[in-house]
């Protein structure tokens, strides 16, 4: 059965899966992570007169400036765009469900399909500068559970692109059989 064909949950719109992630991130902050973190968070908290949350913003406000001019700027991208993804792939595989295998499979096929702009990337770099952020923002978006990202791209673009591929394959497979036929008939003729 294609898969085109089954029934998916549909998954949240991108700006209420940040928030739900940006709400979860809030939460995890919050948490007991030990003694040691709660009183260096709270120290920290009483010595600036900010929330740690504030830290954490400031944190990415920080590395999205570094994305746009940092001379590392691609690693970085990649690093969250592959190491993640692959440890956490590595991680699914070794459970016995097969559904955490399907998220990070169609991960990888979504991320496999859009990698093929990078084949561009110093191009698009010279005309864009912010390339390497929205490609980074754009690679958290498609492995948040939150978001499910590479899911809504896999079936809205990835699966009809290679349902299309599959069947203009068969159309020129059996035109091939159709001439090899025809030769063939010609020459017993």
């Amino acid at each position: 059965m294609s898969s085109n064909t089954e029934k998916h949950p549909p998954p949240p719109p991108p700006l209420v899966g940040f928030q739900k992630f940006q709400a979860d991130l809030v939460s995890y902050l919050y948490a007991d992570h030990g003694a040691s973190y709660n009183q260096n968070v709270k120290k920290l908290e009483e010595t600036t007169g900010s929330k740690r949350e504030y830290f954490l913003y400031g944190l990415v406000a920080v590395s999205c400036i570094y994305m746009i001019i940092g001379s590392w700027a691609e690693f970085v991208c990649n690093l969250l765009g592959i190491a993640y993804p692959a440890y956490v792939s590595v991680k699914a595989i070794r459970t016995q469900d097969t559904a955490d295998d399907t998220v990070w499979l169609i991960y990888w096929a979504v991320f496999a399909t859009f990698a093929l702009i990078d084949y561009f990337a110093l191009s698009i770099m010279s005309i864009f500068p912010f390339y390497w952020m929205l490609k980074a923002l754009f690679l958290i978006y498609l492995y948040l559970p939150q978001t499910q990202g590479a899911t809504v791209l896999y079936h809205g673009f990835v699966d009809p692109l290679v349902t299309a591929i599959d069947k203009k394959f068969a159309l020129t497979n059996q035109q091939s059989t159709r001439t090899a036929i025809d030769e063939n008939n010609n020459v017993a003729k």
